[in-house]
């Protein structure tokens, strides 16, 4: 085992010489926002990196045309650590979750991580995984990774998003899953024909009303959290609508609570269906689960940022705090032992999934949240590398917390 402080200090002056590099594909990426599934240019500038810095690279990869898969190996087998990257934009707000932050500094970090295994066993790999916020065909890509295997090998993954507030090691997250509802109604004339009509748009809004009214008899100790929206309600106010479309979103930290949130979304569009004389039909999606929090991994970054300098959030605190959003991220730590941090890039008060949000990625703010990012997960690399005792605990911990 190499002195860890050696590394230490070695990865820090690594990440330092390739931040100018990483501050400038970091504005690239967010001055060229790309959409999930769509990010050709985001991905392509990421692999050259990678493929620059001596990183063997498959891309495409996994039958995603913008997913890679990136691996430097050390001096012989040993401990394999997965950093994961996203570069995906949201519709009409650009990197308003500062995606363009989470995938440079994870190619970032694999990088400078690298630069030290001629001296360390094992192996650094960064997976590219398009499309986190659903977008396209490739929509939550790391569900599908996690469940087919591509994190077979792998001993600990993690990433960094960045976010407003201090940072905090460990996240909570809700499970989600999302339904799309159609109902088929009939047209007829809105005044002089009514009657001759079946009106899909008062079933989508008997639909959602009746959600709203369910809302209070939902478990207050499962985090539930619906939310939709109408896509479609017709063509033209005088014409009765034959077709209208909810898009609904349900989230729980309870993984085993969404069934049971789902049956009650779908029973109120039958409902409406049955009152309104229309047909309805469900298009469900695959789902995201809730994460699994290991306290190891949280009490190792938060040691690093002990070491960096960089002020964090109480973690009792952030424990007690309710679940948040969702994430694809939390299905791979379902199948290996993960950790999500969260970098605070700005303490003003601002809604993420913003144009706020995203303009402050590219600020110096945005610049040191990458740049801490970078390091971070570069020195994790090295010292779960590095110190088999320290990844063994992770492991132990993980599998304990799974089995239950």
């Amino acid at each position: 085992m190499v002195d860890t402080e050696t590394l230490k200090k070695q990865v820090i002056e690594e990440s330092e010489k390739i931040f100018p590099e990483f501050k400038k594909l970091k504005d690239k990426i967010g001055e060229n926002p790309e959409l999930g599934s769509e990010e050709e240019e985001s991905s392509k500038l990421l692999v050259e990196a990678l493929r620059k810095h001596g990183f063997t690279v498959e891309y495409p990869f996994f039958n995603m045309h913008t997913a890679f898969k990136a691996v430097y190996k050390g001096k012989e087998p040993g401990p394999v650590i997965a950093i994961l990257a996203e570069y995906d934009a949201l519709p009409g707000v650009g990197h308003g979750c500062g995606h363009n932050i989470i995938g440079t500094s994870g190619v970032g970090a694999g990088i400078a991580a690298s630069k030290l295994m001629k001296t360390l066993p094992g192996e650094i790999w960064v997976i590219g995984t398009p499309a986190e916020e659903g977008h396209g065909p490739y929509g939550g890509s790391k569900v599908r990774m996690a469940r087919e295997g591509v994190f077979e090998g792998v001993d600990v993954s993690y990433m960094i998003h960045p976010a407003t507030g201090l940072s905090q090691a460990q996240g909570n997250f809700l499970a989600v899953t999302g339904t799309e509802i159609t109902f088929k109604g009939k047209t007829a004339h809105a005044a002089a024909d009514a009657h001759s009509g079946a009106n899909a748009l008062n079933a989508a809004m008997i639909t959602y009303m009746s959600i709203h009214a369910n809302r209070q008899q939902l478990r207050r100790d499962a985090n539930p959290v619906i939310h939709g929206i109408i896509k479609e309600g017709g063509l033209a106010s005088n014409i009765i609508p034959d077709r209208a479309v909810l898009q609904m979103g349900i989230r729980s930290s309870d993984d085993s609570y969404l069934p049971t949130m789902l049956e009650m979304v779908m029973n109120s569009a039958k409902g409406a269906a049955l009152a309104t004389g229309c047909e309805v039909s469900f298009k469900t999606g695959m789902g995201l689960k809730s994460n699994i929090p290991l306290r190891s991994l949280e009490k190792l970054f938060l040691e690093i940022w002990d070491e960096l300098g960089h002020p964090y959030k109480d973690p009792v605190e952030v424990a007690i705090q309710p679940p948040g959003g969702s994430t694809d991220f939390c299905d791979v730590s379902h199948v290996v032992p993960g950790i999500h941090p969260m970098i605070g890039i700005t303490q003003e008060e601002m809604p993420m999934h913003s144009v706020q949000f995203a303009d402050c990625t590219m600020t110096e703010k945005g610049d040191e949240g990458l740049q801490v990012a970078i390091k971070t997960m570069a020195i994790a690399a090295v010292k779960l590398i590095n110190e088999p005792d320290l990844l063994a605990k992770v492991k132990a911990e993980f599998e304990e917390k799974r089995l239950k």
